[in-house]
């Protein structure tokens, strides 16, 4: 029963990730960074599993994510080259469309400022953080090829760990639906406590405001 029922599973997600091929990985990869609300932690992770059923080929998708990665890095990298005051202006005036706050774009710049480049490797490991870290590098003017060297590399990281977990899990049932089913619970947590920090910072600021 449960080996039927994974396999219709696995050919729906060989199916899937057929039809969307390494320029959709790429695509949702861009996406992704861009626009924070609409995260595609399960993407690459079904990608490994068609890859471990010969739809895809690992190093393809390890590719097509990290490349996709990068160029949405870079057009937040690009948009805060524009200087604090231009970023600000931006976000408040459209940050609501593209789901990011300046509150978000402060936290971002504090973590950067703190922790210097070596928060972008660690930061693709990060849901949330990974699109927004990529505005304060530009805002601080980090050089370019570091910045797209760093980025690429933590792509890289995340990516291959994804894939390989697909690929892992595609051979043991059991623990796809549970990792699967994990993961969602993880992602769902992570955007529950960056709501609680986002709205705890808000109430710093606003009660750092009123001592002022």
């Amino acid at each position: 029963m449960l080996g039927e029922w994974t396999s219709r599973v696995r050919a729906l997600i060989e199916s899937v990730m057929a039809e969307l091929g390494y320029g959709g990985i790429f695509l949702a990869a861009v996406v992704e960074v861009v626009f924070p609300p609409l995260p595609s932690d399960l993407l690459v992770p079904a990608a490994g599993v068609a890859a471990a059923g010969g739809v895809l080929r690992p190093e393809g998708v390890i590719l097509a994510a990290t490349a996709g990665t990068v160029v949405g890095a870079l057009i937040l990298y690009a948009f805060g080259r524009r200087g604090e005051p231009g970023v600000r202006r931006a976000v408040r005036r459209y940050g609501r469309w593209l789901g990011i706050r300046e509150a978000e774009v402060d936290r971002a710049l504090l973590l950067f400022r703190r922790y210097g480049a070596p928060i972008l490797l660690v930061a693709h490991l990060i849901p949330g953080l990974r699109s927004g870290i990529a505005i304060p590098a530009g805002m601080s003017g980090m050089p370019l090829l570091p910045f797209s060297g760093l980025t690429a590399l933590g792509a890289a990281m995340r990516a291959m760990l994804q894939t390989t977990a697909g690929m892992l899990l595609a051979s043991h049932p059991l623990l796809l639906f549970s990792t699967l089913f994990l993961i969602g619970a993880i992602i769902s947590m992570g955007w529950a406590v960056r709501a609680l920090a986002r709205l705890i910072f808000d109430k710093g600021r606003a009660g750092s405001g009123h001592s002022g």
